[in-house]
């Protein structure tokens, strides 16, 4: 019989009847991060062991959206204790053997063209945008070209965003790719190939149910099983245009 689904009301009051989701005899926390605020607000956790999983995990799923050792990594994520922000994404880079390049949260025009200041110095080849920030940071670039800008990482949580258009005065003529995030269950859930399909994380388990992608994260302290995401999707078996075997998931 297969375990009830989970839902992100059910961890919320778990945690506010019990704290946050530990197993009895879990190794000690050595990071917190949060998901949501307000009354929704949902505090995680992690041990030594669950780093070294998420790290991993993210480790897989950047090397195949094209990162690799050497390549110097941009990211506009929150850092601190908001997940998956850019103190995880930096452990990962690290992880590759790249050069972590925290841009820092874009919220308004001068923090962008602070954040173009620090991209025209140390030329990234590789930037990873969340939505918030990409489109502040998108909306002016100073006019330049920028041939060693390779691609673009973006990153998804829950339904598909209408993303900025990346303007022709950024001198971009790289690559997209996406990774799906969904920080209850895990950071590293799947990313997209050439193809813009979505391929799972070897660490994750997936179904569909009510239309929506449940999880089912391997190898934490603390079990998560069918993991209700709001991400909408459907799984199809494969084979992927891309060439590669498997199922792939299609979100929408």
């Amino acid at each position: 019989m297969s375990a009830p689904l989970t839902r992100r009301a059910d961890l919320v009051r778990d945690q506010l009847a019990d704290g946050a989701r530990r197993q009895p005899g879990a190794a000690t926390p050595v990071r917190l991060g949060v998901s949501g605020s307000g009354a929704d607000l949902l505090v995680l956790v992690w041990s030594a062991a669950d780093l070294a999983r998420e790290r991993a995990a993210g480790t897989r799923l950047l090397a195949r959206l094209g990162v690799a050792p050497g390549m110097r990594v941009a990211n506009t994520l929150p850092g601190a204790l908001a997940t998956p922000g850019s103190l995880l994404l930096g452990d990962v880079v690290e992880e590759l053997g790249a050069l972590d390049v925290p841009l820092g949260v874009i919220d308004g025009a001068p923090a962008a063209r602070d954040a173009w200041e620090l991209v025209d110095r140390v030329r990234p080849d590789v930037m990873v945008l969340d939505d918030p920030s990409a489109t502040p940071f998108l909306a002016a670039p100073p006019a330049a070209d920028r041939p060693w800008w390779r691609g673009i990482v973006w990153l998804r949580e829950g339904a598909r965003a209408v993303r900025p258009t990346v303007p022709a005065a950024a001198g971009f003529g790289g690559w997209h790719r996406e990774w799906l995030a969904v920080p209850e269950a895990t950071s590293f859930v799947a990313g997209t190939c050439a193809a813009a399909r979505f391929h799972l994380d070897e660490g994750v388990v997936a179904e569909v149910a009510e239309g929506m992608l449940v999880l089912t994260p391997l190898g934490f302290e603390a079990s998560l099983e069918r993991y209700v995401s709001e991400v909408p999707a459907r799984i199809d078996p494969g084979p992927c245009p891309c060439g590669a075997g498997g199922p792939v998931i299609v979100v929408s």
